[in-house]
């Protein structure tokens, strides 16, 4: 599924989306939902995994993640931060029962390694994930998972690993253009249906515009970028 734009874009696109004096400054939070929604629509078109902004590698567990990894007979799992080394992170599993405190004593263990990025990686447990993030933006940024055969226990406990159901995404470098295409479709909507109409105005996530319901700036860029899928 094509993922949407970071809140750090989201608030960078508004920025510029409300220099328009139509649009101003009030009910920001609408308005960032209506840019969301044509970030998503702009990448469902090209066939992009992700929106192309200047964002961190990380690696996310799958949704039905223990929260309690205290009875493994095993406390290693492998992770690599930017270098592409993998390094053995061993757990305290004693008292570890609840996300938070696996998400914490991961990366403590994780920043305990010492050197470069792995001193400022970290790990949050949300929604039913713990996701490991390199500190690090751009292409170089990566965060990845894996294990030793017959040690596996951590990471699939955690589901940590695509081996597991996790997914994993190195950093990406920044495309302007995406930014540009995205605040012109939210000005051509408003454009198209006024400013008291996008109110109500329903901007689908998916593919179902007509050729003229969009900027004709836009289509070319969608016609020139779109990949194969």
């Amino acid at each position: 599924m094509a993922s949407g734009i970071s809140d750090s874009k989201a608030s960078e696109i508004l920025t510029a989306v409300q220099l328009n004096p139509e649009i101003g400054t009030d009910d920001s939070a609408f308005v960032t939902s209506v840019i969301r929604r044509a970030a998503r629509f702009l990448v469902s078109q090209i066939h992009v995994d992700r929106y192309p902004e200047l964002s961190q590698g990380f690696s996310e567990s799958g949704a039905s993640s223990s929260t309690d990894i205290s009875g493994l007979s095993e406390n290693e799992i492998l992770v690599s931060i930017d270098d592409g080394l993998l390094q053995t992170i061993e757990l305290t599993l004693a008292g570890l029962n609840t996300g938070a405190l696996i998400a914490t004593e991961l990366q403590a263990q994780i920043r305990a390694v010492g050197t470069e990025s792995y001193k400022f990686a970290t790990v949050v447990f949300s929604g039913g994930k713990y996701t490991i993030t390199s500190p690090t933006f751009g292409e170089g940024s990566i965060a990845f998972v894996s294990f030793q055969s017959e040690r596996e226990h951590v990471a699939q406990a955690l589901q940590l690993s695509p081996t597991y159901g996790g997914v994993e995404f190195s950093g990406g470098a920044g495309e302007s253009e995406y930014d540009d295409m995205v605040i012109r479709l939210v000005h051509h909507w408003y454009n198209q249906v006024g400013v008291e109409g996008m109110k109500s105005f329903s901007v689908p996530g998916s593919g179902s515009f007509t050729e003229h319901e969009i900027d004709p700036t836009v289509m070319m860029f969608i016609t020139d970028n779109r990949r194969l899928v």
